[in-house]
């Protein structure tokens, strides 16, 4: 796995990436990354102890892969700036949301590409990142960088491009899903007469709990459910009203709505390549 990499904008993503790779022993000479601003430049550079540049140019061309984090509509500008330096043994991994593999084809050119979905608890390692590789990535391309977002969480590859609107939804935007719901736990917990940190711990740490049941354990989620639902009891009526409300269609359409948005992105972006082109 030790191969340069360089981070065209260095933000919250890149920044929990390059920490979670030091912290597995990635060595830092080896990683550059990009701003624009002298004071993030210099703060990355003393606390990960990597090398910082402004110009995008320099970072690409002695970088064997190229971790692109920049905003999706700055991104074809931003290749604009370095397309000279591209070359075609590289590997380019986007984690822009909406950009699709052909418009990235379309600024790149004949490079291997792959389109990631991290998202925010890989700030904390905790994150599960969707990906999607082009024809020119090969197998050892995606244990390399299955290696990468292994450093931040987990990872999940699809094989057809409309699913990356699915991950988008279970996954990329999902946190926020459960924040709305603990924020709405906790509201009711306050109105119940308890102070909002207890509240805060005690929802928090059930989700944190609940999650960890899940994905460490091999029984069903409806049997896990099931386990602690017992016949009229305080469980049982709080799923009923779930149920009375139609819980499975409030999530679907929630869900459907992200999906809506994360097509009508990368239509947004392609039509925006096509006009340029």
């Amino acid at each position: 796995m030790q191969q340069s990499i360089a981070f065209i904008g260095v933000g919250n993503m890149a920044g929990a990436i390059i920490r979670g790779l030091i912290q597995n022993g990635y060595p830092a000479d080896l990683i550059t990354g990009t701003a624009r601003n002298d004071e993030k430049r210099d703060a990355f550079a003393k606390e990960l102890g990597i090398n910082m540049t402004h110009d995008n140019g320099v970072a690409v061309a002695d970088a064997d892969v190229i971790v692109l984090c920049v905003k999706p509509a700055q991104m074809a500008d931003v290749v604009a700036g370095f397309k000279a330096m591209i070359t075609s043994d590289q590997l380019y991994i986007s984690v822009a949301a909406g950009l699709g593999l052909d418009s990235l084809a379309d600024w790149l050119g004949d490079v291997a590409i792959v389109r990631s979905m991290p998202n925010t608890p890989a700030q904390l390692g905790a994150g599960m990142t969707g990906l999607i590789a082009n024809d020119r990535v090969s197998d050892a391309h995606k244990d390399w960088v299955n290696e990468l977002f292994a450093s931040v969480g987990d990872s999940l590859w699809v094989e057809d491009e409309n699913h990356m609107h699915t991950v988008t939804a279970l996954s990329g935007s999902a946190p926020a899903y459960f924040f709305r719901f603990l924020e709405a736990m906790i509201k009711s917990g306050q109105a119940q007469g308890l102070d909002q940190e207890s509240c805060r711990k005690l929802a928090s740490y059930t989700m944190l709990g609940a999650a960890r049941m899940v994905t460490e354990t091999p029984e069903d989620i409806s049997q896990l459910r099931k386990n602690i639902t017992s016949p009229n009891g305080t469980t049982e009526q709080a799923l009923n009203s779930f149920e009375a409300n139609d819980i499975d269609q409030i999530v679907d359409q929630a869900m459907q709505a992200c999906i809506t948005r994360s097509n009508e992105m990368a239509t947004l972006f392609a039509s925006t390549t096509a006009e340029k082109d």
